[in-house]
């Protein structure tokens, strides 16, 4: 019998499909004619839980056999025993042994390369539950040691985070044996790595690992994937973009062949040279898609997308945002065929960077080295992600499934039906942060109307989210975990605050944590305001209030919503506007006549719809009145919905198929306060896209104006005159 190609190799036993069994390919010569049999022998507890003997293969004539033998997940090292069943006294023995277990794959880049770094992990390694059930491998791309290959025991635990890593999983399955490759590399995207003509990474050193590891004919069972400090600059369009990848699909479905470029986006194109089905056994090998991490701020912040400092989006913040939203939809893509499972946890709670020794804060893209809340912290979270994804725990991730609006609008509560919401300070005793920041609350991470709350609590096992002021009105709008969903405004405070201890947590019974930090982004379903609209309104004069953005359009803009409900006395209007961005690129008057004139540009300047008027008289005077007025450059569209029905669509060309980045939205009035509207208000919303026909998104608008007038005059947006 050929032996295996060295001693304790792993085979996965197909947990992610059900399964209980390692497939064990075996080959070897014999007398021609003879049925060879064999079974798995037990060594670690003399035989008592070998399997029967069973026929694998017929001996050719000539001379050779090869077949494949069966064996369940045990605590157990196997080693192959086989012999002739006409002559049961003609027998070999492997002398390496086997086990069944699992094998995990995952790919990254230094979030992930950095547990198995003695250089960046300093901290003490905890003693091994099992010093025979757990092997790491990975390709030193830091040293000279090539591939590497070690069983995690005390005397060899990689790091201490490995053995963190592995003692959680043991600590959930103490009978399993796991086979981890740790398929990745510092500083690099996957868009490298499929693309032989980028030297960023190379695809043949990530499979040379990947052939190692699979070198005796076994399969990876478990492939997990937390990659998104490089490749979530691809934003909304992770999940276009990376489809191949995972699939060997596009979006849509459709068979991908490589080599090919992929086109995504508005003009984006990675160049596809290979795909996971190079690898990966689509029938056999599993994604447990583990949930993106947190990042944290680059400066300080005034939300958690914009800056401080004039208010400039932050779009690396935006495209994790985006990213992350965007990954969810690939994992329930009808079209992945299976591939992913459930989604696992976002890893929130772990400490990111280091005192620069100056009073600030460095390396914080990258886990702590120097303490067991960084990189053991992280992999305690990342080893219960993919158990959990594969379904080896039996608790659900915690997500904000249950929210209730006080009907005073004196409070919203959300909670979990995993269990009850804490935080990592709270579970530790430690005690609260002090007021020195407004955010610094009980629990980090909420924004109201996208301004950081700053009175949210846990009471009796809730998030409790207080007004910043005032009480809630119907068109408040509540979220969590927006941007790198940190909670963080203040550096390098934050970081010296330790404010990840402030995200929250639900203890699920997870071994080594606090509790497993709750997803971001809640559904907006769940979070939906449930308080009547007897809503306030504010009155606008000749001389204001008027509302002009901070920020110009963002880049890659092709279509833009703004919806709202307004009363206009007939007396007072004069081809006023409803809204401008900054001159005419994108303008809506109301004409004395009652009908309302548009105007609309694309980036290039060229006029798509000029001065286009609807009939007269379809905007009533001296009523509330519910406008939708929305373009799309792409498809060559502007429509204009009155009171819920569309009184105007006018068509054209698409130009450049994009709103230009140099203007600014301006709300009820049009340029050097000119053309201000008079009129009754009680809200105007603006979004950065469009619905197919023109009605106003489901999702959470970019921008909302609404209140009386206390509220509308605190607006950062606000200019002229205050509302009285």
């Amino acid at each position: 019998m050929t032996e295996l190609s060295r001693d304790r190799t792993l085979f996965d036993s197909g947990f992610a499909l059900g399964l209980n069994t390692g497939k064990i390919p075996l080959s070897g010569t014999g007398t021609a004619g003879h049925v060879v049999q064999a079974r798995a022998y037990s060594t670690d507890d003399s035989g008592a839980s070998s399997t029967n003997w069973v026929d694998i293969a017929t001996v050719d004539d000539f001379g050779n056999w090869s077949g494949e033998l069966s064996a369940p997940r045990n605590a157990s090292w196997y080693r192959p025993d086989v012999r002739l069943k006409a002559l049961p006294g003609i027998a070999a023995i492997g002398g390496n042994r086997f086990g069944v277990g699992h094998v995990i794959a995952f790919w990254g880049q230094s979030e992930d390369e950095r547990f198995h770094s003695t250089y960046y992990d300093q901290t003490t390694a905890p003693a091994l539950l099992n010093e025979d059930a757990v092997q790491y491998m990975y390709f030193d791309r830091a040293g000279s040691d090539g591939l590497v290959h070690t069983h995690v025991t005390d005397a060899t635990p990689v790091s201490a985070a490995v053995a963190a890593l592995a003692n959680t999983l043991l600590s959930e399955r103490p009978d399993d044996k796991f086979a981890l490759v740790a398929q990745t590399h510092s500083g690099t995207s996957p868009m490298q790595m499929v693309n032989d003509s980028d030297t960023g990474r190379d695809w043949f050193t990530d499979k040379a690992l990947h052939d190692y590891a699979t070198a005796d004919g076994q399969q990876v069972g478990l492939a997990t994937w937390s990659w998104f400090a490089a490749p979530g600059s691809l934003g909304a369009f992770y999940e276009e973009a990376l489809f191949p990848l995972f699939t060997g699909l596009t979006m849509d479905g459709a068979p991908f062949t490589t080599p090919a470029a992929h086109a995504y986006g508005f003009s984006g194109s990675i160049q596809y040279d290979h795909t996971f089905l190079e690898i990966y056994d689509p029938a056999y090998t599993r994604w447990a898609p583990l949930g993106p991490h947190r990042f944290d701020i680059p400066e300080t912040m005034q939300d958690a997308t914009h800056i401080a400092n004039g208010g400039t989006e932050v779009t690396n913040l935006l495209n994790k945002q985006l990213s992350r939203e965007s990954w969810r939809s690939m994992i329930t893509n009808a079209n992945a065929g299976g591939v992913f499972l459930p989604y696992g946890v976002e890893m929130l709670t772990y400490q990111n960077g280091v005192p620069d020794g100056f009073g600030g804060w460095t390396d914080w893209a990258h886990p702590a080295g120097g303490t067991t809340d960084g990189l053991q912290q992280r992999a305690k979270l990342f080893a219960h992600s993919i158990m959990q994804s594969a379904g080896m725990v039996g608790w659900d991730v915690p997500e904000f499934d249950h929210c209730e609006w006080e009907a005073s609008g004196a409070y919203v509560e959300i909670w979990s039906s995993s269990g009850p919401i804490t935080t990592t300070r709270l579970a530790r005793g430690e005690a609260a942060l002090d007021d020195s920041f407004a955010h610094w609350t009980d629990i980090a991470g909420w924004q109201i109307n996208g301004i950081p709350a700053q009175r949210a609590e846990v009471v009796a096992g809730r998030v409790r989210i207080y007004p910043n002021s005032g009480t809630f009105t119907y068109a408040d709008v509540i979220n969590f975990g927006e941007g790198g969903a940190s909670g963080m405004l203040a550096h390098p405070d934050d970081f010296y605050a330790a404010l990840w201890e402030n995200l929250p947590i639900v203890d699920v019974g997870a071994t080594g944590l606090e509790g497993i930090p709750v997803r971001a982004l809640p559904d907006p379903a769940v979070l939906a305001n449930t308080l009547p609209a007897s809503t306030p309104f504010f009155t606008t004069t000749a001389t204001g209030p008027r509302f002009e953005s901070p920020t110009n359009i963002p880049a890659n803009t092709t279509a833009i919503t703004i919806a709202g409900r307004v009363r206009v006395p007939a007396a007072s209007i004069s081809n006023d506007n409803l809204f401008a961005f900054t001159s005419t690129t994108f303008d809506a008057q109301i004409l004395s006549s009652g009908a309302v004139r548009m105007t609309l540009e694309d980036s290039t300047g060229a006029k798509m719809v000029q001065a286009q008027s609807t009939a007269d008289g379809v905007f009533p005077f001296d009523q509330w009145v519910d406008f939708e007025i929305a373009a799309d450059q792409v498809n060559g569209w502007l429509k204009v919905r009155l009171n819920g029905v569309e009184v105007s669509e006018f068509t054209f060309t698409p130009g450049s198929g994009l709103f230009t980045t140099s203007r600014k939205a301006r709300v009820l009035y049009q340029n050097s306060d000119s053309n201000q509207l008079i009129a009754d208000v009680e809200r105007v919303q603006i979004w950065y896209e469009a619905t197919t026909d023109g009605s106003a998104p489901t999702t959470v608008p970019v921008k909302e104006i609404s209140g009386d007038a206390d509220t509308i005059n605190a607006d950062a947006w606000m200019v002229g005159t205050p509302a009285a």
